[in-house]
C-alpha cells in the first residue's frame, strides 16, 4: 500500500492547528516554526511556501483563533436563542480550557506592541467578535463590555494559572485572600 499525500490545504491546516499550540507557549520565534514544520513532517521552509512569512503564519492562527471563538457564539446563540450570553461565556471557557487561546492571545498582544499588521488584527478580531456578540443577542453594549472585560479577566487568571473552577469571581476573592497572608 502506497502513502497518501496530504494536500497543501490540509497541511496549511495541520500548521496552523500546530502554529496555534507552539506559538503559544513559545511565541513569534524560529524554533516554533520548526517545531511546526517536524509535528506535522514537513521542512521549515515549506512552512514558509504556505504561509510566505513568519507574521502570516501567526496571522493564520490569529484567524483560526477567532474563527473558533465565534464559532461559539454562534453554537451558543443556536442553542439558546432566548437569552445566549451566559451559554457564550461557558463556551469561551470550556474553548480556552486547554489553554491554547490564552497563550495566543497573549502572544498575539505582546507582539502588537511593536508590529503594527498584529495590532490592527488584534483589534479587528475584537470588533468581530463584539458585532458577532451583539448580533446574536440581544446585550447592551454594556453587558458585551462587560462580557468583553470578564472574558479578558479569565485570560489572565488562565494564564496565571489561578484556578477558575468556582468562576472569576471566586478566584479573584482567592488572590485578595492570599494577598492579604503574604
Amino acid at each position: 500500500m502506497t502513502a497518501r499525500r496530504s494536500t497543501a490545504g490540509k497541511r496549511r491546516e495541520d500548521a496552523v492547528f500546530a502554529g496555534m499550540r507552539l506559538f503559544a507557549d513559545n511565541g513569534l520565534t524560529a524554533s516554533a516554526i520548526q517545531q511546526v514544520a517536524s509535528e506535522i513532517g514537513v521542512s521549515q521552509p515549506y512552512i514558509f511556501r504556505l504561509f510566505g512569512t513568519k507574521q502570516s503564519f501567526f496571522l493564520a492562527c490569529v484567524d483560526e483563533m477567532e474563527r473558533q471563538v465565534r464559532e461559539v457564539l454562534r453554537d451558543a446563540a443556536a442553542a439558546y436563542p432566548g437569552d445566549p450570553l451566559p451559554a457564550m461565556r461557558a463556551g469561551f471557557r470550556q474553548l480556552i480550557g486547554d489553554g491554547v487561546i490564552t497563550g495566543l492571545w497573549l502572544q498575539a498582544c505582546a507582539t502588537a506592541r511593536r508590529d503594527e499588521t498584529v495590532a490592527a488584527r488584534c483589534r479587528s478580531l475584537i470588533s468581530g467578535i463584539l458585532e458577532e456578540a451583539a448580533r446574536l443577542t440581544s446585550a447592551t453594549p454594556e453587558q458585551l463590555s462587560q462580557s468583553l472585560a470578564d472574558g479578558a479577566l479569565v485570560v489572565m487568571l488562565q494564564a496565571l494559572g489561578i484556578d477558575l473552577t468556582g468562576g472569576s469571581r471566586v478566584a479573584i476573592d482567592s488572590l485578595r485572600i492570599e494577598g492579604a497572608s503574604a
